[in-house]
């Protein structure tokens, strides 16, 4: 017979079915005592949580509160990471399909071509569509696309205009359409009056409502400089490419009006759908094609072009990545997190099981019995925390939509990412049984006389298991770091690094506790019985302890990684002016006339100076420009070694390092300014003899390679941009020039010392002898008393702020201090709600101690200071833990997140990365929160407990 550690007889064995006795007959009878017994669990399980209300409760809450949270950032990721499919009423409303083009070359699109890539073929041209002018509007060429899928083609597109009220040009978006030949559904759905036929008449959204536009009446529209009136001829709820709300509808488009979607696009409206073969088809016409019928049922990879299907090969294989880790870490973390409510619910259990021990309970029984209670609250819990998630998210957005009318939200329904749940809500379930799995364990060794004399404390410590707990996390640890800075190919060493470090500690905690039981002699009454209770029921404090190192390890990974990409930023921050001087950006001419006539009347005295860039006025990269030969004027500095041709276009291997300085150096600093000499002397701190240089044509050059050259050659003229290869061709140089060069040295000169994107400056009387031409980007604006005061800024910005901006250079703004303190508060709170119900669930078990203290005499203060030395002796000890843990995976994930894209103009190569702890929030977290679980538990304990009599 087996006995226990008191020599009480231990539960019935399980039974051992004997060999040769694996008959039909036998199996059947085994299933049907296995469903029997789980039979009797669940209805004893829904019994004790009908019984136990109050402690049921709680535990969903455990539960509940972090599914919730994580169902609802689930949905609101899901909400706002839209792609195509989620877009197709936006972006077609009830049509068939969107048409964007044609470009001269073919196509070979992903069904989603705005997720999957597009590949425009160089070698072959795309087939004509007749009756298709480039030059004409896309009113005229609807026609033409009609004749062509065999529908109703309508025409849309998304541009910007200024709605003129008094001396304000308030920037409105508008939706170019005539609905009137075909039902667009909810991309354009007319709420009242009519829809507009001519340019003088216009209808007004909701979203143009809340930027002031009057619903009936007329307004004054500008495009291009030129304003003109139009009158409202009705309302409706119209949707731009995007699915963000538009200002205004137009039934045509207004000359010069800035283009800010894909251009002209088509809605095919017809009964028969899209498919596949039509999107092939056309895509021989230069268009690219998204299709209802091909957004909703994608054809298979094996039917995309070869340089497409590896692409989309690599999206999925990457989804499937992120998925397995987000799936086991999810486990992790909600496992972690529920711990303590199924140890404490186990405990509180322990006579009861050990009542039914004595009544010939077989161990299995017991062990079904504790997990019956798991499964039953772990899917209502999941389940309740989940819908309550989605249900948050869904008020949330339906009060952000009715408050802010231009919100994309208002487009998009609610998406419910149910790919997600699929593993959420199992995971949760699976994350109680498991959390209930580990107390019912040791239902083996039950104590039933300790139990039932209420002298129920947890075994000896292992002391092997904190040797392996150490190994396994430092080997994690290394695992994890060691497989970061290796960079791709390393997720599932990172994933396993990452399991083995979190199980590491959890080994470790109960030594810790033991350790801090053993030093706790030195302190007062209270923390001393409170540590050495924590010690010796190591069962129920270990949990609570595992669910707090959770939360807080998964905040210090995420603040860290925060923390080191704003440091990134800060070492590669550019300033756009001078500290406390300003910028106007004068894009076009309207913009020119609204920032004119502000600084004119509220200037206050600001030195204005107007800033060129050598810049054609053409696009280069503009598609269907009507000539079939469009020349670019270009301005290119020469580098040695290098020809005319290949300083213009980054187009090949021949132009590697010869695109520097010139029109065409969009990449990095690269632009040509013009300012006066004056200007450009006080900006760079140039000597009086740089500036006489300056003065008579020389150029200022801060382009590492290029300021080192006595003397650069500049070569300016035409060439041909070919729209499928974007290269440079039939390219004439008119004239070459060789400018004197004044050295600027970037890490000398004054942080923002050139304005814009300027690599070299002249003067404007410089560029004009020349020939170059120049358009006016902005007006830089300084204070000759000093900095600029925010008064004047917001001043000048609600008269220029709609139409170009006012930007006051201010040095580099922290962009992550609100997201740090919602996840800090988010975690904060999380934290204290598990170490609250972990200590009222410990509490409730321990009134029967509290009844015994008061008997012998502790006061209420005594009292509440147990309950508060608890509470914060776990918490302390789990944010210790989880920042500790935490540590390894935030500094990990800074290598790929502050490496990449660090460019430090100065030195001229990557930098990074970048490592910065946020020691402050995460000592709020580990010192703030266990103070005030303390401080809160403190306060819930009763006045009086129930002291029980016994009699003679």
């Amino acid at each position: 017979m087996t006995t226990l550690e008191t020599g009480q007889q231990a539960p019935t064995p399980d039974v051992v079915d004997h060999p040769g006795t694996d008959s039909a007959e036998h199996r059947a009878t085994r299933m049907s005592r296995w469903r029997a017994s789980w039979r009797v669990a669940l209805r004893m399980a829904r019994r004790d949580l009908r019984r136990h209300k109050g402690r049921a409760v709680l535990v969903f809450l455990m539960v509940a509160i972090p599914v919730g949270l994580i169902a609802g950032a689930a949905t609101l990721g899901a909400t706002e990471q839209t792609d195509s499919a989620d877009l197709v009423t936006a972006r077609m409303g009830s049509g068939q399909a969107l048409l964007q083009g044609p470009v001269e070359g073919t196509v070979a699109q992903a069904p989603d071509p705005n997720r999957g890539g597009i590949s425009y073929g160089s070698d072959s041209a795309a087939t004509p569509v007749p009756g298709f002018n480039r030059g004409s509007d896309p009113a005229t060429n609807a026609a033409a696309v009609a004749r062509l899928v065999g529908g109703t083609a309508v025409p849309v597109m998304d541009v910007e205009v200024r709605w003129v009220t008094g001396d304000r040009r308030v920037r409105v978006s508008a939706l170019v359409t005539d609905p009137r030949s075909a039902d667009l559904g909810d991309k354009a759905r007319l709420t009242g009056g009519r829809w507009g036929s001519t340019a003088a008449e216009v209808v007004v959204t909701p979203a143009g409502r809340a930027k002031g536009l009057p619903a009936s009446g007329t307004v004054t529209l500008s495009s291009g400089g030129t304003p003109s009136t139009a009158t409202v001829v009705g309302t409706a709820q119209a949707l731009g490419e995007w699915g963000q709300p538009v200002d205004v509808v137009l039934p045509v488009l207004p000359p010069a009006a800035a283009v800010t979607g894909s251009g002209a696009s088509w809605i095919i409206v017809d009964d028969q759908p899209v498919t596949w073969p039509d999107v092939q088809r056309l895509n021989t016409y230069g268009f690219t094609v998204s299709s209802r019928a091909v957004l909703q049922d994608p054809p298979p990879d094996s039917a995309l072009a070869p340089e497409l299907r590896q692409q989309q090969s690599i999206m999925e294989d990457t989804g499937r990545m992120i998925a397995v880790i987000g799936g086991v870490m999810l486990f992790i973390i909600t496992t972690l997190l529920v711990g303590p409510a199924f140890a404490v619910s186990a405990s509180r259990q322990r006579r009861t099981l050990a009542l039914a021990a004595t009544n010939g309970a077989e161990t299995r029984q017991l062990r079904r019995t504790v997990l019956a209670q798991a499964v039953v609250l772990g899917v209502i819990s999941a389940i309740g925390g989940t819908l309550l998630g989605v249900a948050g998210v869904q008020v949330g957005l339906w009060w952000w939509v009715r408050t802010h009318p231009s919100s994309s939200f208002t487009s998009v329904g609610l998406d419910i990412p149910w790919a997600a749940f699929a593993i959420l809500v199992p995971c949760a379930v699976l994350s109680a049984v498991v959390a209930a799995l580990l107390p019912s364990l040791r239902l083996g060794r039950l104590d039933v006389v300790g139990v039932m004399r209420g002298q129920s404390v947890s075994p000896r410590l292992n002391k092997v298991l904190p040797v392996v707990g150490l190994v396994l996390a430092l080997l994690g640890g290394f695992v994890v770091l060691s497989s970061a800075r290796v960079g791709s190919g390393g997720e599932i060493r990172i994933a396993l690094g990452a399991i083995g470090l979190v199980l590491g500690a959890l080994c470790l905690i109960p030594a810790l506790l033991v350790l801090a039981g053993r030093l706790a002699s030195g302190l007062p009454v209270a923390p001393r019985m409170a540590t050495r209770d924590a010690a010796r029921h190591r069962s129920r404090s270990t949990p609570t302890v595992a669910a707090i190192l959770a939360g807080v390890t998964a905040l210090t990974a995420f603040s860290i990684g925060l923390a080191s990409d704003t440091k990134q930023q800060m070492a590669t921050y550019q300033p756009t002016n001078l500290p406390g001087e300003g910028v106007v950006y004068t894009g076009d001419a309207e913009t020119r006339l609204a920032v004119e006539a502000a600084l004119r009347d509220d200037a206050g005295g600001l030195v204005q100076t107007p800033f060129l860039v050598v810049r054609p006025p053409e696009d280069p990269f503009a598609q269907g420009t009507g000539a079939p030969e469009h020349r670019v004027t270009f301005v290119s500095a020469v580098p040695p070694g290098c020809t005319a041709e290949a300083s213009i276009v980054m187009s090949g291997p021949d132009s590697q390092g010869c695109v520097r300085l010139g029109s065409q150096a969009y990449d990095g600093n690269g632009q040509i300014g013009a300012l006066p000499a004056a200007e450009i002397g006080r900006r760079l701190g140039l000597t009086n003899a740089q500036r006489r240089a300056v003065e008579q044509g020389a150029v200022a050059v801060a382009v590492t390679g290029l300021a080192d050259q006595p003397v650069l050659r500049f070569a300016s003229g035409t060439f041909v941009m070919d729209q499928n290869t974007y290269t440079a061709t039939k390219v004439e140089v008119g004239r070459t020039d060789q400018l004197p060069v004044v050295r600027v040295d970037r890490r000398r000169a004054a942080p923002g010392a050139l304005p814009g994107q300027a690599g070299a400056l002249v003067t404007p009387e410089t560029a004009k002898r020349l020939g170059w031409v120049t358009q006016q980007e902005s007006i830089l604006l300084r204070d000759a008393n000093g900095a600029i005061s925010r008064d004047t800024e917001k001043q000048l910005d609600e008269r220029v702020g709609d139409g170009g901006g006012l930007q006051v250079e201010r040095g580099f703004q922290r962009y992550d201090e609100t997201v740090m303190r919602v996840m800090m508060a988010a975690a904060a709170f999380l934290v204290l709600v598990v170490t609250l119900i972990s200590t009222a669930l410990a509490m409730a078990e321990q009134q029967t101690d509290q009844g015994t203290f008061a008997a012998v005499g502790a006061t209420r203060r005594t009292r509440r200071a147990l309950a508060a030395s608890q509470s914060m002796l776990v918490g302390f000890l789990g944010a210790i833990l989880g920042v500790a843990v935490g540590l390894v995976p935030g500094i990990a994930v800074t290598y790929p997140l502050t490496t990449e894209g660090g460019y430090d103009l100065a030195v001229g190569h990557p930098t990074g990365p970048f490592l910065e702890i946020p020691w402050q929030p995460l000592l709020l977290v580990v010192v703030g929160v266990p103070l005030l679980a303390g401080l809160l538990s403190a306060l819930a304990v009763r006045r009086a407990p129930a002291v029980t009599r016994r009699g003679a």
